[in-house]
């Protein structure tokens, strides 16, 4: 197994360094180019081993093992933006003190190659599969599932099977994920308002423009932001003590804050650049405008929006606002919220509606079904049993997560892997990374999963 996991260290880190965002979509290319350049190396590593590609016009791609009823193993190649500060280069796969860092090392290209390299160990040893096995390959898993939408059009889900897109031991019930589009009219004494380069992550920087008041520059200096000031010579005197850059322009103060970002799923697991500067206006007590988004938008569980809902074992709802902008006299706002099943996107947007009566526009950009498989099933227990076999820890037990995986497009279908008990999430954030110890544990219980299920 040594060989077969040092070839997949390798395959990791050459497919990190293919920047795979999303980008300016081209002919057989609708992602961008280097999505479709993730695709191809990828189809072409499953081949070299005896899978039979297909490859969608760059919507996605499979590989099949085998013959019979297929048995899904869904992965995607494509990864959120890299911002914030990095240790090392987010896209060049460098290799430092036992981890290997890039984005998508953990979401999902590392699990994504230790699940190939598992089955590739597999065939290699000359066992054969009892039914087919299907790797489909996404490309949009990150912007919209339309690469899912594509593949139905032309192929049959499999019924069952996993995404190594989540947690061990095994994930057995997904919050649904409701994104939307909110306009807002736009707040009179806001200029200016950008945050946030997706709705599913919280927002590391973010940047406004409110008219001058004394208390609104002495809560941003309180709470340390920058701050650039413009205006008659008072002001400009004030910007020189601050280094800040003035104009002759009428009086405004620009405010920028900076955050920590984190996947949309866990915002309390970040710090939203967009939160803390309303909660800069709303501290001075001069702004109403960005007090009452504060009070609605300030807390992650949605209660200043009427959204509190105790999820139970699923988990609590949490509300991310992820991007913001204003445009066309609107403040639009990005918002990622995930809820238990006992609450509805109806009701979810409902609830919306009577606490943002300013609201102009409410759009679904995405929408997923929770997803609920029963812990005791076959495949739950079978996946739990080898994660167990492999960690010697007995008293795993299932759970539930609020992240959205491709698992949810399976009839009978689970997320299972990569981040172990107790460790820290890195999906979406910066330094993203997984210990080259882990990578292999990885390998060896997908072994060991799919040794069980299909050979």
């Amino acid at each position: 197994m040594n060989e077969t996991k040092e070839k997949a260290l390798k395959s990791l880190v050459d497919l990190i360094k293919i920047e795979s965002t999303l980008s300016a979509s081209k002919p057989g290319a609708p992602y961008g180019e280097n999505i479709r350049k993730a695709l191809d190396f990828t189809l072409n590593l499953l081949a070299s081993f005896g899978g039979k590609t297909h490859n969608l016009d760059g919507y996605c791609g499979w590989a099949d093992f085998g013959e019979g009823e297929p048995f899904g193993i869904l992965v995607h190649l494509d990864v959120v933006p890299a911002s914030g500060v990095w240790k090392f280069p987010p896209f060049s796969g460098t290799i430092q003190d036992g981890y290997v860092y890039g984005r998508g090392t953990t979401d999902d290209k590392g699990p994504a190659i230790a699940v190939i390299y598992a089955l590739k160990k597999l065939i290699e040893e000359g066992l054969v599969p009892k039914r087919k096995i299907r790797v489909i390959l996404g490309c949009d898993e990150e912007s919209g599932w339309s690469d899912i939408k594509k593949y139905n059009e032309v192929e049959e889900m499999p019924n069952d099977g996993f995404s190594p897109d989540g947690d061990f031991p095994v994930i057995y019930s997904e919050k649904g994920v409701l994104h939307l589009r909110v306009h807002l009219k736009k707040p009179e004494s806001f200029l200016t308002f950008t945050g946030g380069t997706a709705v599913n992550m919280v927002p590391d920087l973010a940047q406004i423009t409110v008219a001058y008041d004394d208390k609104i520059l002495q809560s941003a200096l309180k709470m340390g932001l920058p701050t650039t000031l413009t205006g008659d010579s008072m002001l400009d005197s004030l910007a020189h003590q601050l280094d800040g850059s003035c104009s002759t322009e009428d009086d405004h103060v620009q405010i920028t804050a900076n955050g920590t970002s984190a996947h949309g799923s866990r915002p309390e697991d970040g710090e939203s650049a967009i939160l803390i500067l309303l909660e800069c206006l709303h501290n001075s007590g001069a702004s109403k405008d960005g007090s009452r988004l504060y009070k609605a938008f300030g807390k992650t569980d949605g209660s200043g929006l009427g959204l509190a809902v105790d999820g139970g074992d699923e988990g609590d709802l949490t509300v991310n606002v992820g991007k913001a902008k204003i445009k066309d006299g609107s403040l639009i706002l990005h918002i990622d919220i995930r809820h238990p099943a006992s609450i509805s996107k109806e009701e979810v947007i409902e609830r919306l509606k009577a606490a943002l009566p300013e609201t102009n526009e409410i759009n679904i950009i995405n929408y997923h079904d929770a997803l609920y498989v029963n812990p005791n099933s076959p495949l739950v227990q079978a996946l739990l049993n080898a994660y167990r076999k492999v960690t010697g820890d007995s008293s795993a037990r299932p759970k539930a997560i609020g992240g959205a995986t491709y698992a949810r497009v399976l009839k009978n279908g689970v997320a299972f892997g990569p981040t172990m008990p107790g460790a820290e999430s890195l999906a979406h954030q910066p330094n993203e990374r997984v210990s080259i110890k882990g990578f292999n544990t990885m390998i060896d219980i997908y072994y060991e999963a799919l040794k069980t299920l299909v050979f």
